[in-house]
């Protein structure tokens, strides 16, 4: 990697810690004058569009990232979600499922595939998704609370409530289960 490119990614994340997109994307501008064939620059370009909610050039940057990188779970993840929001649910599941195949546990992956499921009211595939989430992290807050909302949708009221509750903090006493010496 050419070093000016180097130093131009080292000063964008130190921009990026500060929350300052503005000047991070700038210096990462000056690496595409430099080279259009550096992941990491398309990689965080494509994040700090995405943040900025400029989704179509998140995209493409994205795009661009995965193509000089097609392996980069973080990419193809970010685009799955970039994709989501936009909208483009064809392209977001590919995305998605891509992201489960070079990692079976991702969780976002896994949950953002069941969110999808469960917008397009196909319930069945979305509760699977959400059931693998919670069998590698039972405490997973995002996939306690959509899967309890979707269990009220099904009619399955007490299992439903319960894991909203779960997340929610809410701990519900009972006469069998309260101490009082």
């Amino acid at each position: 990697m050419d070093s000016k490119i180097k130093s131009n990614i080292d000063k964008s994340q130190e921009f990026l810690r500060k929350k300052d997109f503005n000047n991070a994307e700038l210096i990462l501008l000056k690496n595409l004058e430099i080279s259009n064939e550096n992941f990491e620059t398309f990689f965080l370009l494509g994040a700090i569009s995405g943040i900025k909610k400029n989704l179509q050039k998140a995209e493409t940057y994205l795009q661009k990232a995965i193509t000089l990188n097609s392996s980069h779970i973080n990419s193809i993840l970010n685009l799955a979600i970039i994709q989501k929001k936009m909208n483009k649910k064809i392209d977001s599941i590919n995305n998605f499922e891509k992201v489960i195949k070079l990692d079976k546990d991702n969780l976002e992956g896994l949950c953002g595939l069941a969110q999808i499921f469960e917008e397009d009211e196909k319930f069945t595939i979305a509760e699977t998704y959400y059931k693998k989430v919670l069998k590698i992290e039972p405490n997973h807050h995002i996939a306690n609370h959509s899967y309890g909302k979707l269990l009220l949708k099904l009619n399955q009221h007490a299992k439903g409530l319960e894991l909203i509750e779960k997340v929610s903090g809410i701990i519900r006493f009972q006469k069998d289960n309260m101490h009082i010496k």
